[in-house]
């Protein structure tokens, strides 16, 4: 009866890692998820910022915006992933559009290679048509 009782024991501290680790897993992969839906709001609520700004400051908020992790956008819940953001104003047969994209790479500092997450997600992407301006509008907006 005594050796039954050890053999549970050393199966319980074999099973344990394994069940902690899949737990483990699961969080981490519902973090990836949080964030991977967070940034594609973050790029379709760019687009709409650029989309809706006047002419003279579009230039400057795709500059702005080119090379960078989105922050003014988007606050991820983790750092498996670095974000870069890159934006354009495109004409097209239909007007001009502002196009902006979001590349991921994994970030390794994180947790390593130990934990098989893919090198790269999906790229997202968000192309809005440019709002027309109007006539004798001021430039400088309005609160």
């Amino acid at each position: 009866m005594a050796s039954q009782k050890g053999q549970s024991v050393v199966e319980f501290a074999l099973i344990i890692p394994l069940f902690l680790s899949l737990i483990l897993g699961m969080i981490y992969g519902g973090f990836a998820y949080a964030d991977y839906l967070q940034y594609s709001t973050a790029v379709r609520e760019a687009a709409r910022d650029i989309s809706l700004q006047k002419a003279d400051k579009r230039a400057a908020s795709v500059e702005r915006l080119n090379g960078s992790n989105g922050n003014e956008y988007a606050d991820p819940l983790t750092k498996l992933y670095h974000a870069e953001f890159s934006a354009a104003i495109e004409s097209g047969a239909d007007g001009d559009f502002v196009k902006v994209t979001v590349n991921f790479i994994r970030n390794d500092d994180v947790l390593g290679t130990i934990i098989p997450l893919p090198e790269t997600l999906e790229t997202l992407q968000c192309t809005m048509p440019l709002e027309k301006e109007i006539p004798g509008e001021s430039s400088s907006g309005s609160s």
